[in-house]
This record gives structure tokens, sequence and C-alpha cells, in this order.
């Protein structure tokens, strides 16, 4: 029997987990990886941060060293871009003419930023920063003794929704869409709904789920949002700002009750957010401990109450350990 082929599209940190977790979870058959960009799956909140300030290296970027690969058998397509779905065909086409037969797509792209419009953003000293390629550029513009102004304009639109939609499929978040070709699954932690707080730690959880579900067909855990839709209940975002660094577990979005643990004052605090008296997400600044304990409580057992979370002498981490 020809073993199971799962086609990765996007080798950032949602397609490298995704990858990696199938391994985890005893996939069998081969895994392809494909990137856009001539280099190894690395991390990009350090791009606008240590590395851009040069105080980290290439080598603290990789996600993993090139061997890792070799050993757990992911194929590595770097440097192609995937143009299309072929579903009737079970195929992928490559810009380069290329073609990859699966069973299986992940798409975990991520997206695009926003473009700056206005007079003069196309000037040579406009330049955007989201790929190791961007941060290199920068770099090296800024041993050239120039002012700096930085634009964080945000993110729009997802990279792969012409893709997905040429090939007939639904954009959303985590969908998993069974047809023919068998499943299409996207990973996508970049655009959920409007308030949602989602960043670089979604993309793990997301990337573990999607394995999950192509791996060992199990469900992931999963809370439902005010406005309807099922995400998976770890889902996290790690923030550092200064000397603040901000942890989010789970989904706030829709929450009528929030109490508050710690000290807002002094900048270290936790909101536990609640809806119909069930935790469904947790927002800590500096408080690295409460962010560890929600995500043991969102998985559902042992249920914390509103009054125990705003408790501080309720001993949350010996009540998250106790058995169901």
């Amino acid at each position: 029997m020809t073993a199971e082929v799962v086609a990765i599209i996007g080798a950032g940190q949602a397609g490298f987990q995704t990858a990696s977790s199938l391994r985890q979870e005893g996939f069998s058959g081969r895994i392809m990886l494909i990137g856009d960009e001539p280099a190894l799956p690395y991390q990009r909140p350090p791009l606008s941060k240590s590395y851009l300030a040069g105080e980290s290296g290439l080598d603290d970027l990789w996600l993993r060293p090139e061997a890792f690969y070799e050993t757990q058998q992911i194929e590595l397509v770097i440097g192609e871009t995937v143009t299309a779905i072929d579903r009737p065909g079970r195929s992928l086409r490559l810009a380069s003419g290329g073609e990859i037969a699966c069973d299986h797509v992940v798409l975990a792209v991520g997206a695009r930023f926003r473009p700056l419009v206005v007079p003069g953003a196309e000037l040579d000293g406009v330049l955007p920063l989201r790929t190791l390629a961007d941060a290199d550029t920068l770099r090296e513009r800024m041993t050239e003794a120039h002012e700096v102004v930085v634009v964080g304009a945000g993110f729009i639109g997802l990279e792969f929704a012409a893709v997905a939609r040429a090939a007939g499929l639904a954009v959303n978040v985590l969908e998993v869409t069974n047809h023919p070709m068998g499943r299409v699954v996207s990973a996508q932690t970049s655009q959920f709904f409007t308030g949602a707080h989602i960043g670089w730690g979604s993309t793990i959880s997301l990337g573990t789920g999607v394995a999950r579900i192509l791996g060992a067909n199990r469900r992931v855990t999963a809370v439902e949002t005010s406005d309807g839709r099922v995400l998976p209940a770890d889902l996290v975002l790690v923030c550092d700002q200064a000397d603040l660094k901000l942890q989010i577990a789970g989904i706030t979005v829709g929450h009528d009750a929030a109490v508050v643990r710690g000290d807002p004052q002094g900048g270290s605090f936790s909101v536990f957010c609640f809806r119909d008296g069930r935790l469904i997400g947790v927002e800590s600044v500096n408080r690295p401990a409460d962010h560890i304990v929600a995500r043991r409580l969102l998985a559902g057992n042992p249920r914390l109450l509103p009054a125990q979370a705003a408790d501080e002498s309720f001993d949350l981490r010996a009540h998250a350990a106790r058995k169901p």
C-alpha cells in the first residue's frame, strides 16, 4: 500500500509545528513542507526585535537545524511557491512548473502586511518587514546612521485565500474539508474575527491540532466563540513589549464575566474571562505562572469558578493538578 502524503503549504511556525507534530503523533507517511523562501523554517518574532537589533544571529532564528528534518524524514521544498491546488488530480502545482502529488493539504502560509498607502510610500527608503530578507535589508540600512520611523500597520487578508478559493475551498480558520482529494486543512492564525487576540503562540497549538486531525483522527479541545465559531481552546499569544510580557490563553471574546488576579498598578496581573460560568480565556501581564495554569484549566477539568480565580490565597496550581 502506498504511503499517504501530507503536503504543508507554508514553512513558518504553523507549518513546521504541523510537520513536527505529525511525526510525534505517529504519522508514518510522507511529509512535505513547502516554503517560498530559500531558507530553513525560522521564527518571525525576533525579526523585529533581537535579530533586527543585532543581538541574535541566524542560528538563533532556525526552528530546528537542517539535520532535524533529515532525522524526522520531513522533506523540505524551499524556494517554491504553490500556484494552484488540483483537487481532481490530487496534486499541487508549483510556480516552477512542477507538481506534487498528495493526499492531504495543510494551508499554513500566514498573512500579508498592510501596505502604506501615502504619497512617497514607493520611495527607496520605505521598507517592509515580514521576511528574513526584509530584516537583513533593514539591518544593513540601519548601520548607515539614518533616522528610522516605524509604522505598525498590522496585517490584512490571508495569503492562501486566492489559491484556496480557486480550488473551491471555504476560507476559514482550522477548516477541515472532506472531499475526493482527502482533507484540506487551513492552519491560519492571522485572521479569526473582529477583536480576537491571536499571535505567534497560537501557531503552535493550531499546528499541533491539525496534526492530530490528520495523523490520529482526534478532535481538538475547542471553545465556541460569540459568533458561533469553534476554535481550539488552547490558542495562545506571547508578546514581549519592553519590560512587559503579555500572554493570552484561550479566546476571551464574548465573555460575560471577568475577574482580576494580581496587581494591575504594579504591572503584574491576570484577567480571567468566563462565559456562562466557564473559563474561556486568560490574559496575563508578567504572570507566567498564571498563564501556564490557565492552559491546563482550559482543557476543561477541573472547573474553575470566578471567585476562586479572584482569590489570591486560592492555589491555582494545585487546583489545576487535581484529577477530574
